[in-house]
């Protein structure tokens, strides 16, 4: 089951609720391991074993795009759920298109909020 954003907070966007670093950084890593999970990489052998292996390695990279210098109280709303909708739709395996997910997740486009 793949949880939106949505999900996260109950209802509304992201935009709507915070325009924090953290909650930006947690919203990315839930809807890349609800990705990976979906595309059957969290497993034993897999890409991760765990749920929670996921979660922290994936904070650990969406804290490493996005600094808290640079995006707390500055997060673009918009922007972000663009990236998470282009997460969510990311082919499973595909490396191409992995690549075109992460140029529409960049800081210069999360982190444009004022």
């Amino acid at each position: 089951m793949v949880v939106g954003v949505s999900g996260l907070f109950g209802c509304g966007t992201i935009a709507d609720i915070t325009n924090k670093q953290s909650d930006a950084v947690n919203a990315a890593a839930n809807t890349t391991c609800n990705r990976y999970q979906d595309c059957g990489e969290i497993a034993a052998g897999k890409k991760y074993s765990t749920r929670d292996e996921c979660m922290n390695a994936e904070k650990g990279n969406w804290n490493g795009r996005w600094s808290v210098a640079e995006c707390d109280n500055r997060i673009n709303g918009d922007n972000l759920n663009f990236c998470l909708d282009a997460i969510e739709a990311t082919s499973c395996g595909n490396v191409f298109d992995q690549i075109n997910t992460a140029t529409k997740c960049t800081q210069n486009d999360v982190c444009s909020g004022d």
